[in-house]
């Protein structure tokens, strides 16, 4: 912030720390008047004691983390030992230290008390003179003496594009930035007719005034050779006696001045944005680091334990942490994609209700001995269209969030209605509402904006990844519903997910007991042909396949995949990924092969979402990374197999 400051010729200061310590470059010094140099270090209050009153609210909100905007709020000021009236346009940004507290302000200001003035006696002189000309023009009588004394360029035409009137000052500025002058009865259109560029813009606003149009607006006209200008333009109808339109006049002023100050702030506003977006950069890559830093060291310690030829009970311990290590792996990559939305979903039709008692068991197990689970759920709730296993995710990051709330134990509190949304704060229709509120520390305003920030946690490190809520947040919106979260320190939070109902039938949960899990081996059951071009994942998939009693033909690239299918190779099934280098896609090459072979089954495999666009409902067995060895065996079921 300091280095963007003094690097600025705007008027720009920083106001740091509890005591909002006072810091300010070279141009704010000369709105400070005599306040500086002693200002410097001192604080924002007692420098600015007299306007207090008017600005602390703004302040109060920027250390709140709000930034605030103000357009020409009038202030009353000493910096020359006097009383004056002031104006002034500023921003005021909240800086964040590397904690993500807020430290201190940024502000951007520009003094615009010269113009305010000067505007205002203008359109007190303009008004007077506009309701004047009005009159007189409207009798078809031009006041030639009030119109040349006044300091805006006023033009009147008729209906044909012709000078009726303008008065010396428009005249002169015509000249200025066009090159040729006009006079009352020469027709603007073919004044500029060597000017086709120019002739058209000054065409286009005239033609809808004399259309009868009456507007203001701030365009840029003349030839860049020349001088181009910002004008501020007022167009009314010009009417005859019986209320006939007959033409059009306009009031213009330049304001390119105002324009170009409006510029300059915006540009210190994006320069402020972009420096609050690389901070959340730096936060989200830096999480993203310490969390695969952890995974991969499992395995790089893992592999030299394995090395060494350790005991069977050390192998199974290793192989026990490798496991949970992907476990751990695959689903933070699952919030990541799902706060993404890159996540693909699988909805399906679902009773909440079934559902929520289903994972009793496992939030009772998740939770803490002293928290307690309750359910209350509305009889007859409705269907809704979600991803089966993103809503169980859902549901447990929101349970674990509220048992960390409450240290001392207590009970979450799960409640489903039914809702009819009229639209007025977001989607409307039917929709299933389900809350989780507990009785714990809440949150604090600060806290709750960034709740849905990934990474974003105030938990200790190593206990919180920051993604629970980003994750539920990403569910939500893929669902087509929405979530909200009221919270107050000392009083608990609830979050609320509304979910769209269903007009599909439930579908009916599988009974645990009658799954059937992967073949550990056995008689050969098919030969695959596995295309995917990463080496790495290829050999593994081989092994799985393998492992489950396939023979596998492996081809890099679809035209290899093509070229076994061509020379006769034996296949029973295709099992490809959609994301391929080159020219063609696995989705593609599915399709090609089921032209040439209809009866072939085709599975595709893939873990972001956006790489399935274009694939019609039930086209192709769908199998999402990183999938397991079970999931790959019910993927395969699409492949008559040997008793």
């Amino acid at each position: 912030m300091v280095g963007l400051l003094l690097q600025s010729r705007f008027p720009m200061f920083v106001a740091w720390g509890d005591e909002l310590g006072f810091l300010y470059n070279d141009p704010y010094a000369e709105i400070l008047g005599v306040k500086h140099p002693r200002a410097l270090g001192r604080r924002f209050q007692d420098i600015w004691a007299e306007i207090w009153t008017d600005i602390s609210p703004l302040i109060e909100a920027a250390m709140a983390g709000h930034a605030t905007y103000r357009e020409d709020l009038p202030l009353l000021m000493n910096r020359k030992g006097y009383d004056e009236q002031t104006w002034f346009t500023f921003s005021y940004s909240p800086v964040r230290d590397d904690s993500g507290k807020v430290a201190g302000m940024f502000c951007a200001c520009s003094e615009t008390t010269r113009r305010v003035m000067a505007e205002r006696g203008l359109r007190e002189l303009n008004e007077t003179l506009e309701r004047r000309v009005s009159e007189a023009v409207a009798e078809r009588k031009v006041l030639a003496d009030i119109v040349e004394g006044t300091n805006a360029f006023v033009q009147v035409a008729d209906l044909g594009f012709r000078w009726l009137a303008i008065n010396q000052a428009a005249a002169n500025e015509f000249e200025r930035i066009f090159g040729v002058r006009p006079r009352v009865g020469d027709s603007m259109l073919e004044l500029l007719a060597d000017q086709p560029e120019h002739q058209a813009a000054v065409a286009a606003v005239w033609g809808r005034a004399l259309a009868g149009e009456e507007f203001v607006e701030v365009a840029e006209f003349g030839d860049p050779a020349r001088d181009r200008r910002f004008y501020e333009m007022r167009y009314n109808a010009l009417r005859d006696r019986n209320g006939t339109r007959i033409g059009s006049y306009q009031f213009v002023y330049d304001v390119t001045e105002r324009v170009h100050d409006q510029e300059r702030l915006r540009r210190a506003q994006e320069a402020l944005r972009h420096a609050q977006k690389m901070e959340s950069l730096g936060q989200l890559t830096g999480g993203v680091a310490h969390d695969f830093n952890n995974l991969l060291a499992v395995f790089a310690n893992g592999l030299q334990v394995l090395e060494r030829d350790p005991s069977a009970e050390q192998r199974q311990r290793v192989y026990a942490s490798m496991r949970r290590a992907v476990a751990r792996g695959s689903g933070l990559t699952h919030q990541l994609l799902s706060f993404s939305r890159r996540r693909p979903m699988n909805p399906e039709s679902i009773d909440p209700a079934a559902s929520l008692e289903a994972m009793r068991d496992l939030l009772t197990r998740s939770l803490r001995g002293d928290v307690e689970i309750r359910m209350e759920l509305m009889p007859g709730l409705w269907p809704v269209e979600v991803d089966p296993g993103e809503f169980e995710l859902a549901m447990l990051n929101l349970c674990v969030n509220a048992r960390d709330a409450m240290a001392a134990g207590g009970s979450i509190r799960i409640t489903a209605m039914n809702v009819a949304e009229t639209g007025e704060d977001g989607p409307a229709g039917d929709f299933v509402r389900l809350s989780v509120q507990d009785a714990g520390c809440g949150m604090p305003p600060e806290v709750l904006s960034r709740v849905f920030e990934p990474f974003f946690t105030t938990k200790d490190i190593g206990k919180g990844s920051g993604l629970g809520l980003p994750q539920v947040y990403g569910f939500a919106q893929q669902s087509g519903g929405r979530i909200s979260i009221d919270s107050q320190v000392g009083m608990g939070t609830v979050v609320t997910l509304l979910l769209p109902r269903s007009s599909q039938q439930p579908v009916a949960s599988p009974d645990p007991s009658r799954a059937s899990a992967a073949p550990s081996g056995g008689p050969r059951r098919g030969q695959v042909l596995l295309v995917e071009d990463d080496t790495e994942v290829a050999a593994l998939t081989r092994e799985m396949l393998s492992a489950l009693g396939f023979t596998v033909l492996h081809a890099a690239t679809p035209v290899a995949a093509l070229g076994a299918l061509a020379n006769g190779r034996p296949v029973d099934v295709v099992l490809s990924d959609i994301m391929m280098p080159g020219g063609m896609s696995g989705l593609e090459l599915a399709r090609e092969i089921r032209r040439r072979q209809p009866k072939l089954p085709i599975v595709l495999t893939t873990g972001y979402s956006e790489a399935t666009a274009g694939m019609e409902s039930e086209e192709f067995e769908l199998l999402l990374k990183p999938y397991s060895l079970e999931g790959l065996y019910k993927a395969l079921s699409v492949l008559p197999l040997d008793p």
